[in-house]
This record gives C-alpha cells, sequence and structure tokens, in this order.
C-alpha cells in the first residue's frame, strides 16, 4: 500500500454556537497566555486524531463513508469546564447521571476500529495512542503547551472560572468532518507551523430525532 505523508483528524463538530464559544475562547487563551495549540484546530470533539495513513485520501475517504454514511445523529451533553489531563476541555463524553454516553462510545470505537487496518501509529510529540480505556470525549479549550507549562495550571484554571463561557448544555452530534494535517516536524511543536484542510464532511441520519437545546 502507498504510504501517505499527511495526518488527518476524523472530528465531531459541535453545535455552532458551541464552536463559536470554544472559538472566542482559544482566542483568549493565546491573546491571555499564548497558548495557540487549540486555536490550531477547528473546534471539534476528536473521534480519532493524528491518524496516519498507509492508503490514499480517496481509499481513507473509502473506509470511513460506509460507516458514517450510516450512522445517526444523537444527543450529546456538555457538562462543562473540567481538568482534562494536564489541560481543560469541556465535558462531552458523559450523560446527566455521570454514565458514558453510549452513542458516543459506540461511534468512536466504530471509527477507530474501522481505520486500524489502513493507519499505523506513530510516536510524535504529545500524541497518545487511542486507548478505549481512556478516552474520553471532550472539546479542548487548553491542552499541549500546559504539558510544558505547567506553571500556567492553576493560573489558567482560575482564570477558566471566573468566565461566563457557558455553550448550550446538549446539541446534536450530527456532523462528522474528515481533515488533513500538515506539520514540519511531528516530533517538535507541531503546533506552531501546522496547517489543515477541511476535506469533508458526513451528516448523520436521523438528526431531526436528536434534542439540540
Amino acid at each position: 500500500m502507498r504510504e501517505n505523508p499527511h495526518r488527518y483528524g476524523v472530528f465531531l463538530r459541535p453545535d455552532p454556537r458551541t464552536c463559536a464559544v470554544l472559538a472566542r475562547l482559544h482566542l483568549l487563551m493565546k491573546q491571555q497566555y499564548g497558548l495557540v495549540s487549540c486555536a490550531a484546530f477547528p473546534p471539534h470533539a476528536t473521534l480519532a486524531g493524528n491518524v496516519h495513513a498507509t492508503v490514499t485520501e480517496e481509499e481513507l475517504i473509502a473506509v470511513l463513508d460506509p460507516l458514517l454514511s450510516q450512522a445517526t445523529a444523537f444527543t450529546t451533553y456538555n457538562s462543562g469546564i473540567e481538568r482534562h489531563g494536564k489541560g481543560f476541555a469541556y465535558n462531552v463524553h458523559h450523560l446527566p447521571d455521570g454514565t458514558p454516553n453510549p452513542e458516543m462510545v459506540d461511534l468512536v470505537l466504530s471509527v477507530n476500529t474501522a481505520l486500524a487496518p489502513v493507519s499505523t501509529i506513530q510516536p510524535d510529540f504529545l500524541f497518545k495512542p487511542f486507548d478505549p480505556a481512556e478516552f474520553r470525549a471532550h472539546l479542548s479549550v487548553a491542552s499541549h503547551e500546559l504539558t510544558l507549562r505547567p506553571d500556567l495550571y492553576e493560573e489558567i484554571g482560575e482564570f477558566l472560572d471566573t468566565l461566563d463561557a457557558d455553550p448550550p448544555k446538549r446539541f446534536t452530534a450530527d456532523t462528522i468532518s474528515l481533515f488533513r494535517f500538515h506539520s514540519d516536524d511531528w516530533n517538535a511543536q507541531w503546533w506552531r507551523d501546522m496547517t489543515w484542510v477541511h476535506v469533508r464532511s458526513w451528516r448523520l441520519g436521523g438528526a431531526e430525532a436528536a434534542v439540540t437545546g
């Protein structure tokens, strides 16, 4: 199989109001603290990230298309900003009762299972391989740089606690997008030169049956 030099991400796009909140927060983190890794991405929840494809882009799409064309939209719940690893993110992994959202979990597992035969794992800087046991769907607010600047962690946590930045408590997960990424060096601070292209989106079925608000 031919190796594709790019990296790819399969992302769940939140609703437009949530995207707008995230975009403002990412700009604020950049302007206030110089954090740029979240602003380097479109607002999203990662389903599969840092996909190093061993096939062409057209073949990658052909792998995803049957799955995502048949997938069904579902309601996602946003329980607010939480400490996520060494960063901060909105938690969109759980139901209101605190249990994992089974539809989110099923979608993530299906996407990663489909991609496994056509991708390889690369030990890139601050990227972690997909681990179902550790996966938590989230919308990042501040992430990679805080691994390098732990001295800012508590200050940024306090800063975020005082913000009035509340997106909708729930939204319809109905749009999945494939993005192509490029960096000159994935083993360094790749977010400083990374560029991306939106490849295509899939609109999930049954969106009218899910709840937004």
